[in-house]
């Protein structure tokens, strides 16, 4: 999936096997969702894209993209899964110099991105057909969440009780680090320095954490940073926000929450997890001359300051503007 996969254990003898189903789950879901393998089922929907032919899909497609589907519609269209082509147009597919695409070329590729033109049909035949030519799914915001999820299901079946799996930052824990520990702890990263945390909390059994940040992943335009999370309402790159964690029940969940309330803000954000127990979010703007950060009521609880960094800590509550 692009990405770095690790599995720590409490057990060390128990490791081995543990990476082995890990990595045989992640494998199995990139063969099915990666955007860059041309034989996956991802790329055969979109090559598809416009005709009348639905492509067969499996239940693990179907299950990420009804998802997707639906915070898409409960951020109307903010979270899109077809944003694909807009992030093209921004540079995000490899051009060695990119350019700030026109306004109007936006609007006509914001045309390809109504989640309405979605076909997804159940049956005896699980079914994708993507109605508009040039449309394009990009399950990044949430596919590796997802695949959290399933290897950490299959390593419960298999009997493993104690460890931690990160797939590209995005974690869930199983059991405690130790004996007498609660569960695994983790840290929220400083945007504004390499190596560095703002705090450090405590995931019990069974949670799951996930970040977006604008720091690893951008283009340069003409002297200008722009992040690759993108507003799917414009087709601009989000600004005014660094970093959004999020704790929530499973990894699916806090992966796609993640983008979906960096792109929302705080205020609307917290309008959203009201309906989703067991979620907590914390973001921190994009203001490296005054570290702040704003928390959910229970994410605030739960984070210890760490190193000597001085920031300003705002507890969110609000309606949404």
């Amino acid at each position: 999936m692009g990405t770095i996969a690790a599995v720590q254990c409490a057990d060390t003898a128990a490791a081995p096997q543990a990476r082995d189903i890990a990595q045989r789950t992640f494998q199995a879901l990139d063969n099915e969702l990666s955007a860059w393998n041309p034989a996956s089922t991802l790329s055969a929907v979109n090559a598809a894209a416009g005709t009348p032919q639905p492509v067969a899909v499996s239940s693990n497609f179907a299950t990420i993209l009804q998802t997707a589907l639906t915070y898409c519609a409960d951020t109307e269209g903010a979270f899109n899964p077809l944003i694909g082509p807009v992030m093209q147009a921004w540079g995000f597919n490899g051009v060695p110099r990119p350019i700030r695409p026109a306004d109007e070329d936006l609007a006509a590729l914001l045309t390809r991105t109504r989640w309405h033109d979605v076909h997804l049909a159940t049956g005896a035949q699980t079914t994708v057909r993507l109605a508009t030519p040039g449309m394009k799914l990009d399950l990044g915001a949430i596919a590796k969440g997802y695949a959290v999820d399933v290897a950490w299901e299959r390593l419960k079946a298999a009997g493993h009780t104690n460890l931690l799996i990160d797939l590209g930052g995005n974690l869930r824990a199983l059991g405690e680090a130790a004996p007498e520990r609660g569960g695994w702890r983790t840290g929220v990263r400083n945007p504004f320095q390499s190596n560095a945390l703002v705090g450090k909390f405590l995931m019990h059994d069974g949670e799951a954490v996930a970040t977006s940040g604008n720091y690893e992943r951008f283009v340069e335009i003409d002297g200008l940073r722009y992040a690759h999370i993108m507003d799917g309402r414009t087709g601009q790159p989000v600004t005014g926000m660094a970093g959004v964690t999020v704790i929530a029940p499973d990894a699916m969940t806090a992966d796609a929450l993640s983008t979906a309330l960096f792109i929302l803000g705080p205020q609307r954000g917290v309008a959203l997890l009201r309906d989703r127990p067991g979620c907590e979010a914390l973001w921190i703007p994009d203001t490296p001359d005054q570290l702040t950060l704003l928390a959910t009521p229970g994410f605030a609880t739960r984070l210890t300051p760490v190193g000597n960094t001085p920031y300003r800590l705002t507890v969110v509550t609000g309606q949404p503007d």
